[in-house]
C-alpha cells in the first residue's frame, strides 16, 4: 500500500520513490516537493549557489531574485521556498554575466528520449568543464557482460546525483537542481518566470504541508537523528527503523570523461507508516496518578474551613427577633404552660374551673353583701377591665417552640408567675402592692362577676372551635384567674 509522502519544509521529505521504497531526503532543498528526479526532463537549467548571488552581483548585472518575482499574498509557501532554496536558477541572458563577475554557474540538461545527460560549469575562476554523453550506454559498457536492464536499472538509480555531486565537489545535488528549476529564475529582463507554473507549485506543497502538520515533532527528530548518527541503523518515529544502504564505487565513463564515483549512500526507512497516536499517549498515564496522589492530603485543611458556627447564627437570630413582641404581662401569662404536655390534657381544664364557680359565688356573696359602700369609690369601668385579661390572654403567638424558649429563659416576671400555684397567700400579697386593678376588682358586684364569667366561658367555647389544634391551655389560664381575683377578695373580707 502506498504511503504519503510527509515533509518538513527546508528540513526532511520522506516518500516513495520510483521503486516504491520509503526514501529521507534531508537538507534545506528537502521538503518542498515531491522529488521525481531529473531523468525525466526533456531541458536544461543554470544554476548558482545562493551565496555567490551577493548584493554586488546582482547591481552589477541588475538580477532580479526569484522570491522578487513572487506575489507573497497569492503564492506565500512557494515564495518561502524561493528565499530559503540553496541553489538559484538563472536566465539564459543572466549566465554570462554572472561569469563575468567570477560566479561560477552549473548548466544541466536531460532529455529523456536519448537518454542524453550534460553538464557544463564555468566561471568562479576554476577551469571549466563539461561532460556528455549517453547515461544507459556509459553504464552497459561498465557493467561489461553482467549488464541487463535490471542491473542497469540498479547503476542508474541516483547516478545524476552522484554525477552532479562529483563534477561540482558536492556544491550542486539533483535535489537542489530539481527545486531551483520549479521556482522562477533570476533575471535582468523580466522573463524569469516564463514557463514556470507556480499554481502548481503552491497547490502541491500546500498539500504537502496540511497533510504533514500533524506530525511536525516527529518529524524533525527523524531528521535529527539520521542527520547526526554514525550508525547505520536507527530507530526512528512512525516508521520503525532507518536503514543506510550504500552503493558501491565504481569507474564511470560519459562521453570523453572518466570519473570515479565514490561509495553513495541514502537512507531508507523500513516502514510501514504508523500513526503515534497509539504509542504516544501510553506514558502519559503513567506519570499523571504519582502527581495526584501527593496532593490529596490538600482538603483536609479545606474540611476546617467550613465551621458549624455559621449555621446557627440564622437560627438564633430568629428567635431574638420576636422576643421584644410580648409585653411582660403577656410573657408571665404564658409562662404556666410551657411545653406541649398540655395538649394531651384538654379534657381536664374545664373540670376543675366548672367545679370552682360555686365556691366563687358563695365566697363573693357576702363580700358583695358586707361593703356595698365601695362599689362606688373605684371607677364604674369593670366592663373593659374583662376583656383585656383575655385579650391578652388570647393573643399568644401560634409558634409554641418559640415561646417555650423564652418561658425557660430565668426571666424574673416568670417566676413571679409560677411562685402562685404552691403558695397562694404569697401572689396575694404581690398582687395588693403593685396591681390596683385587682383592689377595684374585690369590689366588684356579684351580678358583674357572674357576668364576666359567662362572657369567658363563652368566648372561651367560641375560640376553641375556631382555633383547630389550638392552645387548650387558654382555658386554663382564665380560670386561674378567676379564681385568683375571687380568693383574694375572700381574704380581704376575712
Amino acid at each position: 500500500m502506498a504511503s504519503s509522502p510527509l515533509v518538513l519544509p527546508g528540513v526532511l521529505f520522506v516518500g516513495e520513490d520510483e521503486r516504491q521504497r520509503l526514501t529521507a531526503h534531508t537538507g534545506p532543498a528537502a521538503g518542498w516537493m515531491s522529488p521525481k528526479g531529473i531523468l525525466q526532463w526533456s531541458t536544461e537549467v543554470s544554476v548558482v549557489p545562493r551565496e555567490a548571488m551577493t548584493e554586488d552581483v546582482r547591481r552589477e548585472t541588475k538580477a532580479v531574485m526569484p522570491e522578487e518575482q513572487i506575489p507573497p499574498a497569492k503564492y506565500p509557501l512557494t515564495l518561502e521556498a524561493a528565499k530559503r532554496s540553496p541553489l538559484v536558477a538563472v536566465s539564459s541572458r543572466l549566465t554570462s554575466k554572472l561569469v563575468e563577475q567570477n560566479v561560477r554557474v552549473h548548466t544541466i540538461g536531460v532529455d529523456r528520449m536519448t537518454s542524453s545527460f550534460f553538464y557544463i560549469a564555468e566561471g568562479g575562476g576554476e577551469e571549466p568543464i563539461t561532460v556528455s554523453g549517453d547515461l544507459v550506454q556509459a553504464v552497459a559498457e561498465m557493467l561489461g557482460e553482467r549488464a541487463d536492464n535490471a542491473a542497469i536499472e540498479r547503476v542508474l538509480d541516483s547516478l545524476v546525483d552522484r554525477l552532479l555531486r562529483s563534477l561540482s565537489k558536492d556544491r550542486i545535488t539533483e535535489l537542489g537542481v530539481e527545486l531551483a528549476a520549479a521556482l522562477p529564475r533570476a533575471a535582468s529582463d523580466g522573463s524569469g518566470a516564463q514557463g514556470v507554473d507556480l499554481d502548481s507549485f503552491e497547490k502541491d506543497l500546500a498539500v504537502l504541508v496540511g497533510a504533514s502538520e500533524k506530525y511536525a515533532a516527529p518529524l524533525q527528530e527523524i531528521a535529527d537523528k539520521i542527520g547526526s548518527t554514525p550508525d547505520r541503523k536507527v530507530d526512528v518515529p512512525l516508521y520503525g527503523d532507518a536503514r543506510k544502504v550504500p552503493q558501491g564505487p565504481f569507474d564511470l565513463t560519459v562521453g570523453d570523461r572518466k570519473m570515479s564515483l565514490g561509495t553513495y549512500e541514502r537512507w531508507v526507512l523500513t516502514g510501514p507508516f504508523a500513526e503515534p497516536s497509539a504509542a504516544q499517549p501510553a506514558p502519559a498515564p503513567a506519570p499523571a496518578p504519582a502527581p495526584v496522589a501527593k496532593p490529596a492530603p490538600s482538603p483536609k485543611p479545606a474540611e476546617a474551613k467550613p465551621a458549624p458556627s455559621p449555621k446557627p447564627k440564622p437560627v438564633e437570630a430568629k428567635p431574638l427577633a420576636a422576643s421584644p413582641t410580648p409585653a411582660p404581662a403577656k410573657a408571665a401569662a404564658l409562662a404556666a404552660p410551657i411545653a406541649p404536655r398540655a395538649t394531651s390534657d384538654r379534657p381536664p381544664p374545664p373540670r376543675p374551673v366548672t367545679k370552682s364557680r360555686p365556691e366563687i359565688e358563695a365566697v363573693a356573696a357576702p363580700a358583695a353583701k358586707a361593703e356595698p359602700a365601695k362599689v362606688e369609690e373605684p371607677k364604674p369601668e369593670p366592663k373593659p377591665e374583662e376583656p383585656k385579661v383575655e385579650a391578652k390572654a388570647e393573643e399568644p403567638k401560634p409558634e409554641p417552640k418559640a415561646e417555650a424558649k423564652k418561658a425557660e429563659e430565668p426571666k424574673p416576671e416568670e417566676k413571679k408567675a409560677e411562685e402562685p400555684k404552691p403558695e397562694p397567700k404569697a401572689e396575694a400579697k404581690k398582687a395588693e402592692e403593685p396591681k390596683p386593678e385587682e383592689k377595684k376588682a374585690e369590689a366588684k358586684p356579684k351580678a358583674a362577676i357572674e357576668k364576666a364569667e359567662e362572657k369567658a366561658v363563652e368566648k372561651k367555647k367560641a375560640a376553641e372551635p375556631e382555633k383547630k389544634g389550638g392552645f387548650p391551655w387558654l382555658a386554663v389560664i382564665l380560670a386561674i384567674a378567676v379564681a385568683i381575683v375571687v380568693y383574694q377578695v375572700f381574704l380581704s373580707k376575712k
